[in-house]
């Protein structure tokens, strides 16, 4: 079998991590490029692996089945539109773009040359996270075979530092509670709960103006606290709530329906558990701990996207119409700014 060539554009941080989990999968053959060559250059020798001067040198090779975009933002949508037209499947980290009406000629370029895109919502592979969804897909379908019965409101929450990265704490650079962490929650919350609709801005606010990062006073004009409310179908109502104030990594699902509760997290000590007031399903009454043990998500999701290739059908989540929904929100919320 013929190895599936991957050309990876942007050789930063992200890229490297990307980088890791193509080279853990069979039949993968990884090509690096980015617009500082030196990088590209530097992490291939690193990885043994082979690079190209120039990203067009990706675009123009027809050998090369997809791109893996980890640039800038700004860059994403005009990369993705070249991959899309010289043939290949692409994946790109998120967000999709900077604008809706970026994402939505992305969306109609799908169309026209019939290939598609992906973008990296990780949550969505989280295996708590897709058991979540396969629960509350069924109420689509049927609401009688719900396990939970009828959804009533839903908390999603994610709460970090922000790492250590000035960028993430100034506006004009792209960084923020919103951009940052609560599109992961939203991008859930629509995956499980989707169209959001009546947006509500609780709060929005910058709670720590000063902060020392890397060592370096610095004044942060981007928001660092943010909580949203929202409506998702058969009425339940939504709170996303991200922030760059707490101290420690914490992020949590927590939905309250007729029959009981959804727990989720991707952290280990935070247990993830249904509590059903009556049995259903092959759930007992009562609380059920929900355990997966340690997974590489970004790994899972890598295989996801390879998985699509080498099978020719495109993917059941993450597409470009998933974060065109996801942005639909996200313009609301910083319309009300």
């Amino acid at each position: 079998m013929n190895k599936i060539k991957i050309g990876l554009i942007g050789c930063g941080k992200q890229g490297e991590k990307h980088l890791a989990s193509l080279k853990a999968l069979p039949n993968v053959e990884v090509i690096l490029t980015d617009v500082q060559p030196e990088l590209a250059k530097s992490l291939a020798e690193k990885h043994n692996v082979a690079w190209k001067k120039n990203p067009d040198d990706i675009f123009e090779d027809g050998n090369i089945s997809a791109v893996l975009i980890c640039t800038p933002t700004p860059s994403h949508a005009e990369l993705i539109k070249k991959a899309l037209l010289s043939g290949k499947e692409v994946f790109c980290e998120k967000p999709l773009c900077t604008t809706l009406e970026e994402a939505s000629a992305l969306k109609d370029l799908e169309k026209e040359t019939g290939h598609y895109g992906m973008v990296g919502y990780i949550y969505r592979y989280v295996p708590v996270f897709e058991e979540g969804h396969r629960l509350f897909s069924k109420y689509r379908i049927n609401e009688e075979s719900l396990i939970l019965g009828k959804p009533l409101s839903a908390f999603f929450r994610l709460g970090g530092r922000g790492g250590h990265q000035v960028w993430k704490h100034k506006k004009n650079q792209g960084g923020g509670a919103i951009n940052e962490m609560l599109v992961h929650m939203i991008d859930l919350a629509n995956w499980y709960f989707g169209p959001l609709r009546e947006v509500e801005v609780v709060s929005n606010k910058i709670e720590l103006p000063t902060r020392v990062i890397q060592g370096e006073v610095i004044e942060a004009d981007a928001e660092d606290f943010v909580l949203i409310r929202c409506t998702g179908f058969s009425g339940i109502e939504i709170f996303c709530q991200a922030d760059l104030i707490t101290p420690a990594f914490s992020q949590y699902v927590e939905i309250q329906c007729e029959n009981g509760t959804f727990m989720g997290s991707i952290q280990p000590e935070i247990p993830s558990f249904l509590f059903l007031k009556e049995g259903r399903g092959g759930y007992e009454t009562g609380k059920t701990i929900i355990q997966y043990g340690k997974r590489k998500v970004l790994d899972i999701q890598m295989a996801h996207f390879v998985q699509t290739i080498s099978q020719g059908i495109p993917p059941d989540r993450n597409r470009i119409e998933d974060s065109i929904e996801l942005m639909k929100v996200i313009e609301q919320i910083k319309g009300k700014q």
